[in-house]
């Protein structure tokens, strides 16, 4: 074994270029993938530590859904509550009276900002006895002049006014009186809704004749209680059917979904990057470290074993391995701070660098230990293998068959071991065809999401327009009569929305009538309900209670209890306080009054014809634009936009792999070569000849795992796309960006050719005499 530490010692040092050089490859490769490891660790645990930094999590939260006093004393009184938050909606507006313009429309709330999700950033709390002061959202100071100290005027709609649904029609008719701006206050909240918000203390719901809407109140149970115990303590509340209870956590569901979709999109980009770095980078190192012909069978014939010989050649390996990925991990701290990137860097309590010694510690040691066993392997199976080298049999026809001297030399180059050559041609191959497959799935999932983003009918959105008040108030008095009879109007479906209870889970419910067209939801699997005793579910919300087509549920809503048959699973649009799309779930307009007799159409979906010409029927009157879609996003579509950049930077990563993969197998081949090209000069190649036979060897060993590797990646970036968009609720249709990949693929064969330029060079200088002499 001295035997062997000597020669390690030796090589290290002759050869310290070559392996410098490796292990700074290995620490950049490394440090991308284990950065982007601990950089989804962060992304997926930053609500976490967020809660905690502001106060930890309310175990519930009970909102009050139809008006009147708000019921916060009765919520707080019951024995499972140890204290409690709420805010409840006013109708009501923010406006100056010297610069109406330079205020922006808010929404105005009475409460708590934790209640709210929030906390303050800036200035102070309105005082608790006062009406005339009140905080405001960020969004609401965001792009104006707007200071701290600066006075308004509060205007209020009656309860009279809220409740004929006149609010933001009438002129309002409660009282006016001016407000100061004393705080500024951020969020979650604000990442999912960008409405300014103004917030006053309670003692505003004490001035006279101002109308109030839905009220939420946040609870923290007594030790020992559950939600299902407190549930029971509500229902002995009179008219408990309008408290409906949820565990609404600090940062949302649908916000908690977008970290993470955020997480996995980085996760699936450390572990794709990490096995391609691992394919690509074990079969690099291990055609450095493997000992040629040429100096195993004299050290062999001077006693060493082929024991000795592994571990000579695993030793050699492992230098670049382990210092290149511990200073990959040592890049990845030192990055950290890059993380968590776009709207979820607003929820980092600590931004900076950050040391996740957990991931950082077990993705180094994984690169490492999978590193050692693939070169373990290489080593182990070349053993095996016999030293003939010889071109299999179907290669050795075709490169007899190919019409050009030069691309038949190219193919055997290609895929045929030199004898001095240290690397195995399968082993290279298996890494480019595993990073190709990921490059092309990663496109794949990539496209198919721009377009679930880009295009509304895939989450639910199957029209041009939602008229009517998402706040829960009636269409007016003969709206539906004026868009059936407008000829204009190709599709037109009415919407009516409530909740209802299956046994502990809450599902927002939407009955549905369709006047004309194909405005109903789209439907997944199964049909949509026509009876009144049938339901059909969002993907996720089904999964939650179990719902299946074919089966039964009971639901609970604020009338009584309903069961109904479930006859399909479709993309809910989202409508009113629903988010849609996989949440909730579609009814009958008669199917919903069962479970609550006082639901009222609020909401009227059109599809026209010309978009014109409704501009100059509505716009005035609605707001409706001439070049504008106006439709609701979900909160979860807008998170899914800020992501979608992740898998085209996963497919550029293994784009680099792939062209790096075939810079050094052309690089190692070319230099083990040298007799080869040496020979086929002395029978007349000239330098053209050369550097052509190299160009298609480059072509020859890129275009197989190419052909190979892009079906396989189409498979499994579809696959992967349709396990996400299930996930949602959205229709799980997978792009194929053939244009796309074909664009892809050509770009890296241009590479690899560009690459190839510099061996090609090189072979072409190389003296053929002074060669084959010293051989």
């Amino acid at each position: 074994m001295n035997a062997v530490l000597y020669r390690l010692r030796s090589g290290l040092r002759t050869r310290w270029p070559a392996t410098l050089a490796m292990t700074l490859v290995v620490a950049v490769v490394c440090g991308v993938v284990i950065a982007f490891a601990a950089g989804a660790q962060r992304t997926v645990t930053a609500p976490e530590r967020y809660t905690a930094k502001w106060g930890g999590e309310f175990d519930g939260a009970v909102t009050q859904e139809q008006g009147g006093p708000p019921r916060v004393a009765e919520v707080s009184s019951l024995p499972g509550v140890e204290s409690s938050e709420s805010f409840t909606f006013v109708f009501g507006g923010i406006t100056s009276t010297d610069s109406p313009d330079k205020v922006p429309q808010a929404l105005v709330f009475v409460g708590t900002p934790r209640a709210l999700g929030g906390h303050l950033i800036s200035g102070r709390l309105p005082n608790p006895a006062s009406n005339n002061e009140f905080v405001a959202n960020r969004t609401f100071i965001a792009g104006t002049d707007i200071a701290l100290g600066d006075t308004f005027e509060l205007v209020t709609f009656t309860q009279e006014q809220g409740d004929t649904g006149r609010f933001g029609v009438d002129p309002p008719a409660g009282p006016h009186f001016p407000v100061t701006l004393v705080g500024v206050i951020d969020g979650p909240s604000t990442l999912e809704d960008q409405t300014p918000a103004a917030t006053f203390s309670r003692v505003l719901l004490d001035t006279p004749n101002i109308g109030i809407s839905q009220t939420k109140i946040a609870v923290n149970l007594r030790p020992g209680v559950s939600l299902d115990e407190f549930r029971s303590q509500l229902d002995t509340l009179p008219d408990s059917g309008t408290l409906s209870l949820t565990f609404t956590p600090l940062i949302s569901s649908q916000l908690r979904r977008a970290v993470n979709t955020q997480g996995r999109g980085l996760w699936l980009l450390a572990v794709v990057a990490g096995v391609a770095a691992v394919a690509v980078l074990g079969q690099v190192i291990t055609r450095q470290a493997r000992l040629a012909a040429g100096e195993r069978l004299p050290l062999s014939a001077l006693g060493f074993t082929d024991r000795q010989l592994l571990v000579e050649s695993t030793c050699r390996a492992a230098v670049p391995m382990v210092v290149g990925t511990t200073l990959g991990a040592t890049l990845a701290l030192m990055t950290s701070g890059v993380f968590p990137t776009g709207f979820i860097r607003a929820l980092e309590p600590s931004p900076g660098v950050l040391a996740l010694w957990g991931v950082l510690l077990a993705a180094t040691g994984l690169l490492i230990l999978a590193l050692l066993l693939w070169t373990l392997a290489s080593l182990t199976i070349s053993r095996w293998t016999t030293r003939a080298v010889r071109l299999s049999p179907a290669l050795d026809a075709l490169s007899r068959r190919v019409g050009s001297p030069t691309a038949a030399v190219g193919l055997r180059f290609a895929f045929m071991r030199s004898g001095g050559e240290r690397g195995s041609t399968r082993a290279a191959l298996v890494g480019v065809l595993l990073t190709v497959c990921g490059l092309v799935g990663a496109i794949t999932f990539g496209v198919s999401l721009d377009r679930l983003v880009n295009e509304p009918f895939r989450y639910g959105v199957n029209f041009d327009a939602n008229f009517g008040d998402n706040g829960g108030n009636q269409l007016p008095d003969g709206f539906r009569e004026r868009l059936d009879a407008d000829p204009n109007v190709t599709s037109l479906a009415l919407f009516a929305g409530s909740q209802a209870r299956v046994g502990g889970t809450t599902v927002p419910l939407l009955g549905v009538e369709a006047v004309r067209g194909n405005g109903g939801p789209t439907v997944l699997n199964g049909r949509l309900p026509t009876a009144d005793d049938e339901i059909a579910f969002g993907r996720v919300s089904g999964s939650d209670v179990g719902a299946h087509v074919g089966g039964d549920v009971t639901m609970s809503g604020p009338t009584g209890s309903q069961t109904f048959h479930v006859v399909g699973l479709v993309v809910v649009p989202g409508l009113g306080a629903n988010e849609g799309i996989g949440e909730g779930a579609v009814v009958t307009l008669g199917g919903l009054s069962r479970v609550d007799n006082e639901s009222a159409v609020t909401s009227a979906a059109v599809h026209f014809g010309s978009r014109s010409v409704a501009f100059n029927d509505y716009g005035a009157e609605f707001g409706l634009t001439s070049d504008e879609t106006q439709t609701f996003k979900p909160a979860a579509i807008t998170n899914v936009s800020r992501v979608r950049a992740i898998p085209f930077a996963l497919a550029a990563v293994l784009g680099a792999l792939v062209v790096l993969t075939v810079a050094h197998i052309m690089f190692t081949s070319t230099r083990a070569r040298r007799r080869d090209v040496a020979i086929l000069r002395s029978l007349g190649a000239d330098r053209g000849w050369i550097t052509r036979a190299v160009h298609w060897q480059a072509t020859t060993f890129t275009i197989v795992p190419l052909a190979v590797g892009v079906p396989l990646g189409f498979i499994i970036g579809r696959i992967v796309f349709a396990a996400f968009a299930n996930s949602m609720g959205a229709i799980n249709e997978a792009s194929l960006p053939i244009a796309i990949v074909i664009a892809v693929v050509a770009g890296v064969l241009v590479l690899a050719n560009l690459v190839a330029a510099i061996p090609a060079s090189r072979a072409r200088r190389m003296p053929p005499a002074v060669i084959l002499q010293t051989d």
